[in-house]
């Protein structure tokens, strides 16, 4: 899984515009604005019914040599920024970074990862699914800003 966080923050670092640091790891303290690969606080972290299934059904005993499905699992990308930055500018970049707003040179993170869905040949397919909304979000006791949003992956 190291492998595949380590592809998706650098894919995203190399292409989103406005820059956005990009973490594959959680750090104690940052120094935001920073984006970091994590699992997700909701919902599934590993879809056991599409990983394990084999020709015999669920759980099954596949046949000599045939390979079990792919891993399914979802990840988020989430996007932290200090609370001292103006209102404005906050949104301003997250508007950008979750591609909604588009002066004609931003690239979103969506776009980023969307640009080569393998992340390099990591993994089979890696697909953006929703965005929360922005807000305050606490990280080793700070009180921040961000938001988290949600990708579907198969490797």
């Amino acid at each position: 899984m190291s492998v595949v966080r380590n592809a998706m923050a650098a894919q995203i670092g190399d292409k989103i515009n406005p820059f956005l640091r990009s973490m594959d790891y959680r750090e104690d303290t940052l120094n935001p604005p920073v984006g970091i690969v994590v699992p997700p606080l909701r919902g599934a972290y590993v879809d056991y019914v599409s990983t394990l299934e084999g020709d015999d059904g669920f759980l099954g005993n596949p046949a000599a040599g045939v390979t079990l499905a792919s891993h399914n699992f979802n990840l988020d990308y989430m996007i932290l920024l200090a609370k001292a930055n103006t209102q404005d500018r906050v949104e301003e970049n997250l508007d950008a970074w979750l591609g909604v707003e588009n002066d004609g040179t931003a690239v979103s993170v969506v776009a980023a990862v969307l640009a080569d869905p393998t992340l390099g040949g990591v993994v089979d397919w890696c697909v953006p699914l929703t965005a929360d909304s922005p807000g305050p979000i606490t990280w080793a006791g700070l009180e921040l800003f961000g938001t988290r949003i949600h990708f579907s992956l198969s490797a």
